[in-house]
């Protein structure tokens, strides 16, 4: 089940639409938790087949680290101290701040209605242009 709100400001900001982009940013709307495979073939849309072709390149790259197994399930998490994966973080703050001061501010033309923000973003989705 993909994001009811369409891609993040993330992807939305780049226009990129890469299987590894898309992991990495559902992994870092939700920092806090660890998901299967299955729930991150969920939560971004990708194939099963697709999961699994790019999969062996983020545990390579450190960019993500299994955490425990529930029944037959491996859970997984974003590795937060890879630097890779820091600088991703820090991209992704950065542009959520420029959006919420772009649309949040007093005098702003399209101030984000609170229908579309979600904690799991910190300021979220929606550009109105």
């Amino acid at each position: 089940m993909a994001d009811p709100l369409g891609p993040s400001l993330f992807i939305e900001t780049f226009g990129i639409k890469s299987p590894i982009l898309k992991v990495l940013d559902f992994f870092i709307d939700n920092e806090g938790f660890d998901y299967s495979k299955t729930e991150v073939m969920e939560g971004t849309d990708l194939s099963r087949a697709t999961l699994f072709n790019i999969w062996p390149k983020l545990e390579a790259q450190d960019l993500l680290t299994a955490t425990r197994n529930v029944g037959r399930a491996k859970m997984y998490r974003l590795n937060t101290q890879n630097p890779i994966v820091m600088k991703l973080m820090e991209l992704d703050e950065a542009i959520s701040e420029y959006f919420a001061q772009k649309h949040c501010s007093p005098g702003a033309s399209s101030p984000i209605a609170p229908e579309i923000l979600r904690p799991s973003h910190g300021l979220v989705k929606a550009i109105d242009d």
